[in-house]
């Protein structure tokens, strides 16, 4: 049977544990810090007097040991010089891998997620209950804080991919005006000064040159209009259009190119048009900087999803040591893939080639 004494005892530690958890939650409402939630996390639990001394811990990165981010109550100078610290670290990778609090000698070490954890001295009374719910709130804290900065990063490489796309878009279309006033409007002052000359006097050598010259033109003119809309993609289908651009890659920049596609069926327009950019892509960075002799497309389909594997034999690359210039390409891919809902994967080393994996869900 309770006493009065032992359910006021009760009543008072309820409400001290309503008081901390109110408290916690103010504290850590308007942070989107990590390392500011653990920091105040572990201010309130003291300041409350729940535990005599504590540091909260966070992995930086994964496969990094835990590192503390702050220290409360400490009653040393130096945190070295505390008798309690020297199998922290050892006891903190225990309990973030078995994912409960586990009591060590005088800590109690609470993970809160994979990443973060709190080493808590004393504390012999507090209940599972408040502790889970602790637990609970700065979990939740810290994933609004995670949440967050994925999507600040998330949308710098959206700005830096927008930057990077219209700094293309400028560069594809100072391309094309070279195109057509270098070659063809020399092309075209050439057949204009020729058909003057022969008004009068019609030279059959002289006109056979110039039908010959408006030959090459019109070329130049189809390959112009081809790199910018694939008209075979829209009657033939993607295999055509791959196989189309293969062979004209060939033959103006002498890459053997082998290409097999394997699918059921045509895909959605969009679908196709975004697995022949990145075939279109991947292997103009092949001729412009792999040195490469040879280069393969392979388009495959399984279960729901196609595959296109663009692979090269040329010098590679390392991915880290990409300057952002260089990242527009592999960035415009990506981003064309993730609007359909799918991803780009890239094997590559100096010296052992390139192998682009990119990877769609078909609808």
């Amino acid at each position: 049977m309770i006493d009065a004494s032992e359910a006021l005892d009760e009543a008072q530690r309820r409400t001290r544990e309503l008081e901390t958890i109110h408290r916690l939650a103010e504290d850590v409402a308007d942070t989107l810090d990590a390392k500011d939630v653990l920091e105040r996390s572990l201010a309130a639990l003291l300041e409350m007097g729940w535990f005599t001394c504590g540091e909260a811990l966070l992995r930086p990165s994964p496969g990094d040991p835990l590192a503390t981010v702050t220290v409360g109550l400490c009653p040393f100078e130096s945190l070295e010089d505390c008798p309690r610290r020297p199998d922290l670290g050892a006891s903190g990778e225990s309990a973030l891998s078995g994912g409960a609090p586990l009591r060590d000698g005088t800590w109690l070490l609470v993970p809160v997620d994979d990443v973060a954890l709190l080493a808590l001295a004393g504390g012999e009374y507090v209940s599972q209950g408040f502790l889970g719910a602790v637990t609970d709130l700065i979990r939740a804290s810290l994933n609004h804080t995670h949440l967050h900065e994925r999507l600040a990063e998330k949308e710098q490489q959206r700005s830096r991919l927008l930057q990077a796309f219209l700094s293309a878009q400028e560069e594809e279309r100072g391309r094309i005006s070279r195109d057509l006033h270098d070659q063809i409007g020399q092309s075209l002052t050439a057949l204009l000064l020729g058909l003057d000359q022969n008004i009068d006097q019609p030279d059959p050598a002289s006109l056979q040159r110039l039908k010959e010259l408006t030959s090459v033109t019109l070329s130049d003119v189809r390959r112009i209009a081809l790199d910018l809309r694939p008209s075979v993609l829209d009657e033939l289908g993607l295999e055509a259009g791959i196989r189309r651009f293969a062979r004209d890659i060939h033959e103006r920049y002498a890459l053997d190119v082998t290409v097999l596609v394997n699918l059921p069926s045509r895909l959605q327009h969009q679908e196709e048009l975004v697995l022949y950019r990145v075939v279109q892509e991947g292997l103009t960075n092949v001729v412009r900087h792999a040195s490469a002799n040879r280069a393969s497309v392979v388009v495959t389909s399984y279960n729901s999803y196609v595959q296109c594997v663009v692979e090269d034999d040329g010098a590679g690359f390392d991915q880290h040591a990409l300057l952002p210039g260089e990242q527009v390409g592999l960035m415009g891919m990506r981003e064309r893939l993730e609007v359909l809902g799918g991803s780009l994967r890239i094997e590559t080393a100096p010296g052992e080639g390139v192998a682009l994996y990119a990877r769609l869900p078909v609808r």
